[in-house]
């Protein structure tokens, strides 16, 4: 079967002049699809930007990693036989070993029940056996709450009406006892999980077990993949000075990787990894999610210490210094599974000042001056210190942007953004639609792998029925599917716009392949490798050219649009008296502007230059045309001015 036991052969590559970025989806155990697709793409093209959410995370660090050992091989340093993509093709086959991932997750200390449960509930068992373990497991994690409650109404029941009152009162006693059973299985598993950082798995090897979780894992691999030893953590600034290829582009990051991750305390996506954010991490909650090289490695890098309430907090690195391992478990955080990951920054400030030498015989400090905070009074050295901290936690990346195929997107691009999409049934029992016909295995899947080759493809929307037998089934689709929307709206809506949709290959998989299967069978995991295999080579075949004249037809009709609208803010008869002083302050410079001034003469001067450019050139065509968005491609693509994240 293809994908299963991947090896790795270098074919004579011909890729000089081929270069491409990839993004890949959140998929928990459906991320098995991902490597043997990288190895598939890396036969043909190099990496330049490699992204990914959850799941996909953990995929794009590890060909992240595998592409800086191949960079290394290509410059000819001393690497080992595991570096590059030799060594992720053997992290495929171990992913695709039966067992394996079940082993990377394993739950801490008294949340193995619970942890069981959440594995049973969200997988393809039937529904008979989903109650039976419902019911199992409030008396294994609250059997004491259970039984005393039960022996109290018992109780009452005898002293009510002695042998009778228990005969009478048994039933409702049963149901009460096994409600108050619920909700104290319901407490505890919280507490537990509270005490794990909001999570059964904390991703860290527990006690008792003799093989690595999947963090302790996922650092191995990285070190391995990219030749650094375990005591130096692969960083971004790693990826980013790479050796380069001959001839390669010019740009600023060898390899550029991203990931996002969700800010639960801010309620926002944020991606990975930070520009300039302050985030302060506790080394005792960090020591329950990273290895202890990891964590004594950022805490030599962190500075001295803050010290507030009794506890010390350290400065997080962040940009080119910030490991990828921290990044990838940011990302990877899958609700109450994995625990999440606390960061914190400064909730209150107070001004302290302390007294100070002569400053002719003081030490210099160059970062004083250059500090906000740097400020003296008085003989005395004032500034604004930390007095209190907030904590932020950083869960799924999946829960803001499962499929970020924003990530490395460019008017005009130099080279594809590929995507990787992962389509799963809406019922457990279902089988993928495109793979229904097919008569054998290799037909099935070659099937179940669909990237659109002509234009007028992969633009329908989808379809989901809500319609149950059943009222409560019915109302549990309706919900699921609110929830569903509201967490990917956006990456579908941008996965058929034109310009994307030609270049994200749809995975299509069956009701037991991947989500939260955490113990497929064989059969199944080679299944899945196999199809990463085939997706990867479907991009063979891409057609750049196409895509980059779709790129710019679509740039083109949103850039005319956009020029309209602001040369219909220069026609007298469209503005508002009121306000004519705004107006004024843009075209001519005059009244000066509230706020953000230009600072010289000759950015004024060009920032009047380019409002004048923009406007004439929508007056123009609005009275002569030509209407570029005739016959642009649909649908018509929207400029708008949105934040970064």
């Amino acid at each position: 079967m293809r994908g299963q036991g991947a090896r790795w052969v270098d074919r004579g590559r011909d890729v000089a002049d081929k270069y491409c970025d990839l993004v890949m989806k959140g998929g928990i155990t459906s991320g098995i699809v991902y490597p043997n697709a990288v190895l598939s793409l890396a036969r043909q093209y190099r990496f330049k930007s490699i992204g990914g959410t959850s799941a996909g995370a953990i995929a794009a660090a590890v060909a992240a990693a595998a592409a800086l050992g191949d960079r290394r091989r290509y410059s000819g340093q001393p690497v080992a036989g595991q570096v590059g993509f030799p060594g992720l093709a053997a992290v495929s086959a171990q992913l695709s070993t039966r067992g394996f991932i079940y082993s990377l997750f394993q739950p801490a200390y008294g949340a193995r029940t619970a942890y069981r449960l959440l594995v049973m509930l969200t997988g393809k068992a039937g529904l008979s056996r989903k109650l039976a373990c419902l019911l199992a497991a409030v008396f294994a994690i609250a059997p004491l709450e259970l039984l005393g409650t039960l022996l109290g109404l018992l109780g009452i029941g005898w002293l009510a009406g002695g042998i009778d009152g228990v005969w009478a009162t048994l039933l409702p006693s049963l149901l009460c006892a096994y409600g108050a059973g619920v909700l104290a299985a319901a407490l505890r598993v919280a507490r537990v999980a509270r005490r794990n950082l909001l999570g059964l798995c904390n991703g860290s090897t527990q006690a008792d077990a003799s093989v690595p979780a999947l963090t302790d894992w996922l650092h191995e691999r990285l070190q391995m993949l990219s030749g650094k030893p375990l005591d130096e953590p692969l960083t971004f600034g790693d990826l980013h000075q790479a050796p380069r290829y001959a001839g390669e582009p010019a740009g600023p990051h060898a390899i550029t990787l991203q990931m996002i991750t969700t800010c639960i305390s801010h309620t926002e996506p944020r991606t990975l990894p930070f520009s300039g954010a302050q985030f302060w991490f506790l080394r005792e909650e960090f020591a329950q999610l990273f290895p202890a090289s990891v964590v004594a490695w950022l805490v030599a890098r962190a500075g001295a210490a803050v010290h507030v309430d009794g506890r010390d907090y350290y400065r997080l690195v962040d940009g080119d210094q910030l490991p990828v391992l921290v990044a990838t478990r940011m990302s990877l955080s899958f609700p109450l599974l994995i625990s999440a990951v606390p960061l914190h920054e400064p909730a209150r400030r107070e001004r302290r000042c302390a007294p100070q030498a002569d400053a002719a015989s003081a030490p210099h400090n160059p970062h004083v001056a250059e500090s906000m905070e740097g400020l003296t009074s008085g003989g005395q050295a004032c500034g604004s210190a930390i007095a209190a901290f907030r904590v932020c936690w950083f869960s799924d990346g999946g829960i803001s942007s499962n499929f970020p195929i924003h990530l490395f997107d460019a008017a005009l691009p130099r080279w594809p953004t590929f995507g990787i999409n992962l389509v799963y049934p809406r019922h457990a029992d279902a089988v993928s639609v495109l793979a229904s016909d097919a008569q054998d295995e290799h037909a099935q899947i070659d099937h179940a792998v669909f990237l659109p080759s002509e234009n007028r493809q992969g633009w329908q929307r989808s379809y989901h029925a809500i319609a149950r037998p059943l009222a409560a089934a019915e109302m549990s689709g309706f919900l699921f599917s609110i929830v569903t929307t509201m967490q990917n709206w956006r990456d579908v809506l941008q996965a058929r716009a034109p310009g994307y949709r030609d270049r994200i290959v749809h995975v299509s998989l069956q009701g037991d392949e991947g989500g939260m299967n955490l113990d497929m069978p064989q059969e199944v995991l080679g299944r899945i490798a196999a199809k990463g295999s085939v997706a990867g080579e479907r991009f063979c075949s891409f057609s750049f050219h196409n895509h980059y004249w779709i790129r710019w037809r679509n740039l083109a009709s949103a850039y005319q649009r956009y020029t309209l609208e602001i040369a219909r803010t220069d026609d007298p008869a469209q503005r508002v008296a009121a306000w004519t002083d705004a107006y004024q302050s843009v075209a001519t410079g005059e009244p000066p502007p509230p706020s953000y001034r230009l600072g010289s003469e000759d950015k004024r001067r060009e920032s009047q230059r380019l409002w004048r450019h923009m406007v004439e050139q929508g007056q123009h065509w609005e009275d002569l045309g030509p209407d570029l968005t005739d016959g642009a491609p649909r649908p018509l693509p929207q400029m708008k001015v949105t934040p970064m994240y």
